[in-house]
């Protein structure tokens, strides 16, 4: 039979404007030209005919699968079970879709196989059921799937070897934290011990020196005198330099607590000006003033000591002989106000952004003798008092400013 009087019978639906001739062509036009495969095949799996694209997609010529078993279409190792299910099929047919979900092959006049998806449906002429069939050739999207989950199981693999590599890098930085912690520890565990250690022998050899002072008083000898100005003023910077490394070890252990009490600023810093006249060279003078009649502050005594020592020390230090050092302080609306004024060598522009990290030097400063903690000590017990500290320098001019509250809450 031809695909028209085929497709003219099956056909449930009457056009008015088209006679019966016309609905028989329009179903032939709609059969050939179909860009998916279609086939019918009779009760015995004989294929009766299909369409043009039907026998492209399996490499046959128009008529060359007419009569063949549908089997001649499936893969040899499935044609048996293939028989079984159709003969189920026709014994019970039901309108389904096959391949979905499923990997199945059809085979070409060549031998070679390819993915498709079928879908059935049947119907009854003269009594005898026929079944047709929709085939679609499914390679792209076959291979678009397989092309999907490799780059799935790319960016999986591309994952787990990053997430690998993550734990590796963050099991290393745990071990460094701990062997920093470690080193930290035995660090400070020397430095305590050390800077003990080195007092014990510093106050002996200053005793000494004091008793060899007294003893050759009066005796009209510079040299000596000379000598025991050096050796104390030797000692004084040694035990200074201890005293940084454990002022500084006891704040990074948190040791260090705040204890405001009242003090009158102009005779605490009076008292530090008298006991630092000592370390200056030869023609430098240090000069304190304080404007204001209010003088009285609640701070912590010992810090407030410590960062004006520092901060003169430094000025001391760094300045060349025949050179002033001032100190002033005033108290304004709650505001204790200190600053220190030297003429000396100044700051280098490019180290002033690491002026108050620990142990920096400034490049102009590498032949004097210091250990570079003064200053970032100066700025941890102004953290600690809620203060704040800046400066300005320049060769032959530098000017440090701190300023903290007048009252601190015991």
């Amino acid at each position: 039979m031809r695909a028209a009087s085929y497709l003219g019978r099956m056909s449930n639906t009457t056009v008015e404007a088209f006679g019966p001739a016309d609905v028989a062509r329009i179903c032939e036009m709609l059969f050939t030209a179909a860009a998916e495969g279609l086939v019918v095949v009779d009760p015995t799996g004989a294929i009766l005919m299909h369409n043009p694209r039907f026998a492209v997609m399996f490499g046959y010529s128009d008529k060359g699968l007419l009569g063949q078993p549908i089997e001649v279409l499936i893969p040899q190792q499935l044609r048996a079970r293939h028989i079984e299910h159709r003969a189920a099929y026709h014994a019970k047919p039901v309108r389904r879709s096959m391949g979905i979900g499923m990997d199945l092959r059809g085979r070409r006049k060549d031998g070679s196989e390819f993915p498709v998806e079928i879908s059935l449906n049947h119907f009854e002429l003269d009594g005898h059921t026929y079944v047709m069939g929709l085939v679609t050739d499914i390679t792209l999207r076959h291979e678009a799937e397989k092309a999907l989950q490799r780059s799935n199981q790319e960016l999986e693999d591309r994952v787990e070897q990053r997430t690998q590599q993550l734990r590796e890098a963050e099991r290393g930085l745990r071990e460094a934290l701990d062997k920093e912690r470690e080193l930290h520890a035995l660090k400070s565990r020397f430095v305590a011990m050390a800077s003990h250690e080195f007092r014990t022998p510093l106050s002996t050899i200053m005793s000494s020196v004091d008793l060899i002072a007294r003893y050759t008083d009066g005796a009209g000898d510079e040299r000596v005198g000379k000598h025991v100005a050096r050796i104390r003023g030797k000692v004084r910077e040694m035990t200074a330099m201890l005293n940084e490394f454990l002022s500084l070890e006891r704040i990074e252990q948190g040791q260090v607590v705040v204890q405001p009490a009242p003090a009158d600023l102009v005779h605490q810093c009076i008292e530090l000006i008298e006991e630092l006249r000592a370390l200056t060279r030869t023609g430098q003078t240090i000069t304190y003033d304080h404007d204001g009649a209010e003088r009285n502050v609640t701070l912590d005594q010992q810090m407030l000591s410590n960062i004006i020592t520092n901060l003169v020390t430094n000025a001391v230090k760094y300045s060349p002989e025949d050179k002033p050092i001032r100190l002033h302080t005033t108290i304004n609306e709650g505001r204790v106000l200190v600053t220190v004024t030297d003429e000396g060598m100044g700051i280098p522009a490019e180290d002033q952004v690491h002026l108050f990290e620990r142990f920096f030097r400034g490049s102009n400063a590498i032949t004097i003798q210091g250990t570079g903690l003064g200053l970032n000590l100066v700025k941890r017990y102004l953290d600690l008092m809620h203060g704040s500290i800046s400066f300005t320098s320049r060769p032959g001019a530098t000017m440090f400013k701190v300023e903290l509250p007048q009252h601190l809450s015991p």
